[in-house]
């Protein structure tokens, strides 16, 4: 198995200190950052610091990104229907539970010490999903269980003392839950 990248097994706060200081030179200056981290006792050379921080750049744009998309998905979601918003959650849950495999699928390259760090916060993700997953489908039962009433009492299939005529009935279905 190929040895770690040094910076990797720099202490935490000095790998903290390294990324901050690569975030506010602008991802910039990697020699002066060799100097520094040989003035800490650790000696990297300018490219290992380059790649280090290439891949930190790329991931600070990776999650910039997400962030964006989260945005206009919440802009969106102001004027979506409860059934188009059921749809996104459900849509959501899928791509956060491939996330979950892919993140198995990268264990194979990992150390047993690794593995073990990584393991809380998968199966933490993992319960999250599958709340989500189980509100997402009680929600879904009650709106359509909802709707089944209506539809039943605009139809006269249902008892009730009250009666939906069609009209209000497509009103309802319009105007409060966005459906046509």
């Amino acid at each position: 198995m190929p040895r770690p990248p040094r910076i990797d097994t720099l202490p935490d706060n000095v790998r903290d200190e390294l990324n901050a200081r690569l975030v506010n030179q602008g991802f910039g200056g990697y020699e002066a950052l060799s100097a520094w981290l040989g003035e800490q006792g650790y000696q990297i050379g300018t490219k290992a610091v380059w790649t280090h921080g290439s891949k930190l750049k790329e991931k600070m744009e990776k999650s910039m990104g997400r962030a964006r998309e989260r945005m206009e998905i919440a802009k969106a979601l102001r004027g979506a229907s409860d059934d188009e918003k059921a749809a996104l959650m459900e849509a959501n849950e899928m791509i956060a539970m491939d996330k979950v495999m892919d993140l198995f699928d990268e264990w194979d390259g990992l150390e047993q010490v690794q593995r073990a760090k990584q393991l809380p916060t998968i199966v933490r993700a993992i319960a999250d999903l599958n709340r989500s997953a189980t509100g997402t489908a009680k929600w879904k039962a009650q709106f359509e269980s909802k709707l089944s009433t209506l539809e039943a009492e605009a139809t006269g299939a249902a008892p009730t003392t009250r009666k939906l005529d069609a009209e209000t009935l497509r009103i309802v279905r319009q105007e409060v839950y966005g459906l046509v």
